[in-house]
């Protein structure tokens, strides 16, 4: 187990869901029927053993608090360590700065505190089950400086990301910021360990200097003075940095394959998420499901296909929905017609309406409307 490591989760990141809600940060967005992006990242670290986790919080994080709450359901909610929440300055919200560095200089004193000799750095945009004792072991026997999580790409990855170029003993001798990610190039999975007098002496350095991003500023300038190795994660890992990545991930649940990787890797290896008491999902005798995911409270009356519904979703009589994700506590009308749309939650779709989007382009419908 890693209890020798502390855990730093930056939410502080532009949120690329604006199409779809621009209410809420990226930490908090649905994913798989009843779980948040957020279970993804707590989970992993729960799950390697962790018990000392900062979150560093952006200024639109109501929703961050209201799901995670004392981290009781990740098991954080500890007299010693435990979960910790850092707010931004009122300084940084008035005049924001680009980069980690700031944000990690700030809060260097959480770090010293805590007393542990690896320091494990991540967002909050991966959806993955990753085992980051393998990754410290991996850290351990290279004995690395820095180890950062790479994911070698099977097609080609048509948005911006930092590609690590690696030899072969495993050791980063390059990280290229690329506009896209080719087919067989190695793309950051944005998770470091490194060690933590390291990471210390790093960000006080680059501070002190102006620098504003940890991985161009630092790791890329140092590559040949720091220890730097890869570490290739092979499981299933996609980043959520769009819309159509998004129901891209959401579309891959429904594959068993995947499902079972992410939820049922192993009997030490769960996905946690708040939990919430509800009845089980209702399907009347006109209903027909097929290949789809229903969370608790659903009402069903009309014909789901390969879509996810979330919690209390109520679809009417003779509703038809197809490659569809309809989010939580939304009310599709009788006769209504949905196929490639995306429905943030507390929505109305009035019965007889017809929406549709495409498989590269789904229909993005936002909270609280009524279509």
């Amino acid at each position: 187990m890693s209890s020798d490591i502390i855990g730093l989760v930056n939410l502080r990141e532009d949120n690329p869901l604006r199409e779809l809600n621009d209410r809420r940060p990226l930490a908090t967005i649905p994913v798989g029927g009843k779980f948040r992006l957020i279970d993804f990242t707590l989970s992993n670290m729960v799950n390697a053993g962790i018990a000392n986790v900062g979150l560093l919080l952006s200024p639109q994080s109501r929703s961050v608090l209201d799901h995670i709450r004392s981290g009781k359901e990740w098991g954080l909610a500890r007299k010693g360590d435990g979960l910790f929440y850092m707010p931004e300055d009122l300084e940084d919200i008035q005049h924001p700065v680009e980069g980690d560095i700031s944000s990690y200089y700030k809060n260097l004193l959480f770090v010293k505190r805590g007393n542990k000799r690896y320091v494990l750095l991540t967002g909050c945009d991966t959806v993955q089950n990753i085992d980051y004792d393998e990754v410290l072991h991996f850290h351990r026997h290279h004995n690395a400086d820095a180890t950062m999580i790479y994911q070698k790409q099977k097609y080609a990855f048509g948005r911006e990301g930092y590609a690590l170029i690696v030899d072969e003993q495993n050791r980063v001798i390059g990280i290229d910021a690329k506009p896209e990610i080719q087919a067989g190039e190695n793309l950051y999975q944005r998770g470091i360990i490194i060690e933590g007098e390291v990471f210390q002496h790093c960000i006080r350095r680059a501070y002190a200097k102006g620098y504003t991003h940890l991985v161009t500023d630092v790791l890329k300038r140092n590559v040949d003075r720091l220890r730097i190795f890869g570490y290739n994660y092979q499981g299933y890992a996609k980043r959520i940095d769009s819309v159509n990545a998004y129901f891209q991930v959401n579309m891959d649940l429904l594959d068993m394959q995947v499902w079972r990787d992410l939820f049922f890797k192993d009997k030490q290896h769960h996905i946690y998420t708040k939990i919430k008491d509800e009845a089980p999902a209702k399907y009347m005798e006109e209903a027909h499901i097929h290949n789809s995911l229903v969370a608790n409270g659903c009402i069903i009356e009309g014909h789901v296909e390969n879509s996810i519904l979330f919690r209390k979703v109520r679809v009417g009589k003779n509703a038809v929905i197809r490659n569809s994700i309809i989010m939580q506590r939304t009310v599709v009308g009788d006769d209504a017609q949905l196929d490639y749309v995306a429905c943030d939650k507390n929505t109305v779709i009035q019965p007889e309406a017809v929406l549709s989007g495409t498989k590269e382009n789904p229909l993005c419908i936002g909270k609280c409307s009524v279509i």
